[in-house]
């Protein structure tokens, strides 16, 4: 008996102290086990999510290269459905021997200037021919081509399209620019050419800047494979002007690939229209490039022609003035 003689009253009234220990004594069996299959459920679940990471980078690395295998079909798709050849500029053609222009520059108009390889088209250089002056005779390009298609490509031939040969004929200055010299390719070229002016135009083997006979060859190019194309174009009456298409079959179809005249910025084309004048004579002014790159105007004496091909035959030591 408690101290003062008084008992502690049960806390649940009509349950014998007995039986409440031991409801005590079970409720705390019972909290206890459940703090500890929390514990043990939270180190299970810790366990659980470390096993889980490995699967989980797994299937990113998966997703990321399901991602470039998508990009790399999409890409291998666009290049099927696009045209099966890409072309870039050649190396092993720098343009025609000869220049003419209608204008007849006299002694000291271009005497002694220097040929800028490099220069703008104010100035005597590439594009300021490309600019102010017609090929004499034969024009062309050199273009290198890449196969581009799963199926074999073939490169058939040539064809023309919006040819004029109304122009009228120049009679100006004949000009000769510095000679480069060819790229160098292991692997030589494949000529093929067009004389634009005749009554109806065909491909033709090239021998130099002289046509051959009907071009029949077919190109074979699987996907990959690169070939560089020389291609002259001539004219032996008329002057003209003209685009031209060369013609490539692939998976049943023709293509025609419109070539470019000359190239720009990064390799891109800078136009598409060609012109050519035939070979003619006399001329009102000549001049050539010298051994320092000047203009140096030349008598006509120092003009030979070959039927309608001229040569300079002097010895380019004339006083500038």
């Amino acid at each position: 008996m408690p101290p003062g003689g008084q008992t502690t009253p049960p806390t649940n009234p009509g349950v014998s102290p007995q039986a409440e220990l031991e409801e005590r004594r079970r409720s705390n069996r019972n909290l206890w086990l459940a703090v500890g299959g929390l514990v043990v459920g939270l180190v299970g679940g810790g366990a659980a999510v470390a096993a889980l990471g490995p699967a989980i980078n797994s299937d990113k690395r998966d997703q990321r290269q399901e991602d470039r295998d998508l990009k790399e079909q999409a890409e291998e798709d666009a290049l099927e459905a696009g045209l099966p050849l890409k072309l870039t500029p050649g190396v092993s053609y720098y343009g025609p021997s000869w220049y003419v222009n209608t204008t007849s520059y006299g002694i000291d108009q271009l005497n002694g200037h220097p040929f800028k390889e490099d220069g703008g088209d104010a100035v005597p250089s590439w594009a300021w021919l490309e600019k102010n002056w017609t090929p004499l005779s034969a024009t062309g390009l050199a273009v290198s081509v890449e196969s581009q298609h799963k199926t074999t490509v073939l490169v058939q031939a040539l064809k023309l399209r919006d040819v004029d040969c109304s122009l009228p004929v120049p009679d100006g200055t004949l000009l000769r620019p510095p000679e480069i010299g060819d790229g160098g390719e292991g692997a030589p070229p494949l000529d093929m050419g067009m004389r634009v002016d005749s009554a109806r135009p065909v491909t033709r083997t090239v021998e130099g800047l002289t046509l051959g006979g009907p071009y029949t060859r077919q190109i074979a190019l699987d996907k990959g494979d690169a070939r560089e194309f020389r291609i002259i174009f001539t004219t032996q009456t008329r002057a003209c002007s003209f685009q031209a298409d060369l013609l490539v079959y692939s998976k049943g179809k023709q293509y025609p690939l419109r070539l470019p005249s000359s190239w720009g910025a990064g390799g891109k084309p800078a136009s598409y229209t060609f012109t050519v004048a035939p070979p003619h004579k006399p001329y009102k002014s000549h001049y050539v490039v010298g051994t320092a790159n000047m203009l140096v105007a030349v008598p006509d004496t120092d003009i030979k022609w070959t039927g309608q091909t001229p040569a300079y035959t002097g010895n380019g030591e004339v006083n500038y003035g």
